[in-house]
């Protein structure tokens, strides 16, 4: 593996996912500090994610900003067919989506 498919794969398999739950409890939690008691274990999974060692993870994105940046177009991609099914009422997409994604996981767990 080349150093610059390294850093593609951490940019998907751990860079993203701590942005995410950074982004995740600022865009939800920041303001309302008193739903988080409310939080099941997908929650506290994020919150263990979120608010590492900021110089750390400072150091990362910017290193890795490229590859990061392609990362969010692609989630924005994704993000934005789920609204667009949730909008305009899709719900068999909606479900089709999900039953690609189960069947993803599973593969990806063999």
């Amino acid at each position: 593996m080349t150093s610059g498919e390294h850093d593609e794969v951490c940019a998907v398999v751990s860079h993203l996912p701590h942005l995410l739950a950074n982004v995740y409890l600022e865009a939800f939690f920041a303001q309302r500090k008193d739903r988080a008691s409310l939080g099941g274990s997908s929650f506290r999974d994020w919150m263990r994610i979120a608010g590492s060692c900021p110089e750390v993870w400072m150091d990362i994105f910017w290193t890795n900003r490229h590859n990061l940046i392609r990362g969010i177009h692609e989630l924005q991609d994704v993000l934005e067919k789920i609204t667009q099914f949730l909008e305009n009422g899709d719900e068999q997409a909606l479900y089709g989506f999900l039953t690609r994604v189960s069947r993803l996981k599973e593969d990806l767990q063999k």
